[in-house]
Parts: C-alpha cells; structure tokens; sequence
C-alpha cells in the first residue's frame, strides 16, 4: 500500500503521463484493490488537510482512476477486504 501511494505522489509531482501511471499503479498494487483502497484513504487525508496542495489532489484523481478501470476492466483479484478503521490488519499490509 505505501508504495502505491508513493508512486502516485511521485507521479502527482513529476507531472508524468497518466495513462501510464493508472496502468502503473494497478501493477503495483497486483492487482489488490485493498492496496489501491487504502491508498486512496491515505490521499484523502493528505486533501483534507491540505485542500490547496494540487500534488495530493492530482494522487488522489490518479487513485480513483485506477479504482474505476480496475473495476470496469475486471482487473482485481481476490484479497482481503480493507477496511480503514481496521488499524491492526492494516499495518500488517504496509
């Protein structure tokens, strides 16, 4: 999960190609929704502190883009469920 969530702030920042980066992403997460999933929760939090960083927003839109063509393209494979308020599963995955 934390180097999903790195690469799409490394990419949010390097203003790299999108396409390329959704694509990216999806491996870098093996094909596990919960890693893109608790990602994007990360990302979140990075927006809801700081509404004006464009960096954090640009992670973010990559994040839900990976979410959205992994679910349309059927890309996910079967993995644990993450659940955000799960503190002690979640750090197990970091």
């Amino acid at each position: 999960m934390r180097l999903v969530f790195e690469h799409a702030l490394d990419v949010a920042l390097g203003g790299g190609e999108h396409r390329e980066a959704v694509a990216e992403l999806t491996a870098l997460a093996r094909n596990d929704r919960s890693a893109v999933e608790a990602a994007r929760v990360r990302a979140m939090g990075l927006v809801m502190t700081q509404p004006d960083d464009d960096t954090g927003r640009t992670a973010l839109s990559l994040l839900d883009e990976v979410l959205r063509r992994g679910d349309e393209r059927r890309r996910w494979h079967s993995h644990r469920r993450f659940d955000p308020w799960d503190v002690v599963a979640n750090s197990r995955t970091a």
